[in-house]
């Protein structure tokens, strides 16, 4: 779809012109950096160089004390303690990195993990998993990255004897979970600094505060970094703060890690070059489409495996899984647009579709597909258990569909998530009600700007500004991600330097070069589904959107520009 280009309020020409005294930067550069917020040196210092000063303390968060004292006194008295947690990446690397943490205290014989399986148990805390929790004798169970609405499991849990600790970065409802310990950053009482730890994130607070007691190495308690670099990519939280800081210093632990299940699974070549963008792009799905297709318990067991022979087992499964989940992406797709169509939903402010045999695992991807189509609030409903349909909701730019979706909750049996996305569950025969209901809500507070997808421009440049230290500044700006993406910029008036080429199976990408007289070389330009403009690419001047990449290979970086949208004005 065409984007509308939003260009950002040009900066105080004085303060870039400060920062870029005190730091040494081009005019770009340090413009780049203000309209980040960045606009001091103090700042760009915190923003550049992160480091283990800028953590906050765990015990700021609201009953982390109680946490840890629950938690030694089942070390200490040889409690058997369950970690429990969702099927995603976010949830399976939280288990991960608690279970291999706890590892370094207690006997295994004392210590297992659990995740629900998606078809059977559903999102969060289950009573099924509970059971299993009582019949093999855990007193105690810690929930990751779930946990924060589940009061009725939580008080069940309670009558069998088991003690609950929960960990979630998830929106609280009006009652906390009456649990031995509630760890969430947007409880009304936290005070804790920081409100956008993911799930895996409020995990490792937890280690932390543990290791207050335990004094496990340093070295050896952010070795799980890996884990939650990777949790905070896939989990796009935002990418500032704390997050930025763990992230940065996950990543690093990444490229070298010790993790036998990630080595396996990423390519040892890439290793060393890993950023957010290959997690998101290329673990992220492989550890997810264990939950999805399958069960999440082997992405756990990949991740906290000592085996190579059972690890590389489990990684050849994980990877046929995920071309599985491709297949049924696929073909789940392409029944939700031709059901758009047929059901006259083109005029709607929302999309709302029905699948009865659409796998629960893709229903999330169907909806941000739909998205992609139609760029709508979108619910992507499949059959669940005991006669209930269950669904994915995604949104689009601005609009928080956590709220619309709250205004219909007497409609759902289960529900929860983020203001862009969210999960629930409801009883069949609501099912055209609630559909009407939703569609009704949106339509009146979906906003005209909130309609039609939008790009973010940071600057309008000139070829000239592509050299050397724009390339060294740009790389310096991550880890990328939400509230510090990547800068979009604009080249004007271009034209092809020689040959344009389509790329992919059905030519639906395209590669082209651009001269740039700085440096007398040309730059490679790639455009993802843009192969349909092949044609006045060849013989149209153009505007165009990009962010700048990189491409490593034997040990060289080079540069390309990804295009990310295109204005032609015919020759």
């Amino acid at each position: 779809m065409k984007q509308k280009w939003i260009f950002k309020t040009e900066p105080d020409e004085d303060v870039v012109d400060a920062l870029s005294t005190s730091l040494g930067y081009g005019t770009l550069e340090s413009k780049i950096l203000v309209l980040r917020g960045i606009d001091n040196y103090q700042k760009a210092r915190e923003f550049f160089k992160p480091n283990l000063q800028d953590i906050h303390s765990p015990f700021l968060m609201a009953d982390m004390q109680k946490a840890v004292e629950r938690i030694a006194t089942a070390v200490e008295n040889g409690e058997k303690i369950m970690v429990y947690g969702d099927y995603d990446v976010d949830g399976t690397t939280a288990v991960a990195l608690m279970y291999l943490y706890l590892s370094k205290l207690v006997e295994k014989k004392y210590l297992d993990f659990y995740i629900p399986d998606r078809n059977s148990e559903g999102y969060g805390i289950s009573k099924e998993g509970i059971e299993y929790a009582h019949a093999h004798n855990f007193s105690l169970i810690i929930a990751l990255d779930c946990g924060i609405k589940a009061i009725d499991k939580i008080d069940y849990a309670k009558t069998l004897g088991i003690d609950f600790i929960i960990c979630d970065h998830h929106l609280p409802g009006e009652q906390i979970p009456q649990a031995s310990a509630v760890l969430d950053p947007k409880r009304k009482d936290c005070r804790y600094p920081f409100k956008e730890l993911s799930g895996c994130g409020v995990g490792f607070k937890l280690c932390q505060g543990l290791n207050t007691i335990y004094k496990i190495p340093d070295a050896e308690l952010f070795e799980l970094t890996d884990l939650l670099a990777i949790s905070i990519a896939a989990d796009i939280v935002s990418m500032t703060g704390e997050n930025r800081v763990l992230a940065k210093m996950g990543l690093k632990t990444l490229r070298k890690t010790r993790n036998l299940g990630l080595r396996i699974l990423i390519p040892e070549e890439k290793l060393a070059t890993y950023e957010i963008s290959n997690i998101v792009f290329e673990i992220a799905p492989k550890i997810n489409a264990a939950g999805r297709i399958s069960h999440g318990k082997a992405a756990v067991e990949l991740m906290v495996s000592d085996n190579l022979r059972h690890a590389h087992q489990i990684a050849s499964e994980i990877v046929d899984l995920n071309d599985s989940r491709r297949e049924l992406d696929l073909s789940s797709t392409t029944e939700a647009l031709d059901q758009v169509l047929t059901t006259n939903q083109l005029n709607n402010a929302t999309t709302v579709v029905y699948g009865p045999n659409w796998n629960k695992g893709v229903i999330g991807i169907v909806a941000s597909r739909l998205i992609e189509s139609y760029y709508k609030p979108t619910l992507v409903f499949t059959n669940g258990n005991n006669g209930e349909l269950v669904a994915s909701a995604r949104s689009v730019s601005d609009f928080d569909l956590h709220h619309a979706l709250e205004l219909c909750s007497e409609y759902f049996t289960k529900f929860g998530g983020h203001p862009m996305a969210a999960g629930l569950s409801m009883e069949r025969e609501r099912f055209e009600e609630f559909k009407e209901r939703f569609e009704s809500i949106v339509s009146s507070s979906l906003q005209e700007h909130q309609k039609e997808p939008s790009i973010t421009i940071d600057a309008v440049v000139d070829m000239e500004n592509l050299n050397k230290d724009f390339f060294n500044f740009h790389r310096k700006l991550a880890p990328f991600g939400p509230h510090n993406q990547k800068p979009v910029l604009v080249l004007k008036n271009q034209k092809v330097a020689g040959y344009v080429k389509q790329m992919g199976k059905d030519g639906n990408h395209i590669k082209f070069y651009l001269h740039n007289p700085a440096t007398n070389r040309n730059i490679e330009c790639v455009g993802f589904k843009l192969g349909k403009y092949f044609e006045e690419f060849k013989n149209s001047s153009f505007d165009m959107a990009f962010t700048a990449e990189e491409n490593h290979w034997k040990g060289n970086v080079t540069y390309y520009l990804s295009i990310k949208d295109v204005k032609f004005t015919q020759q």
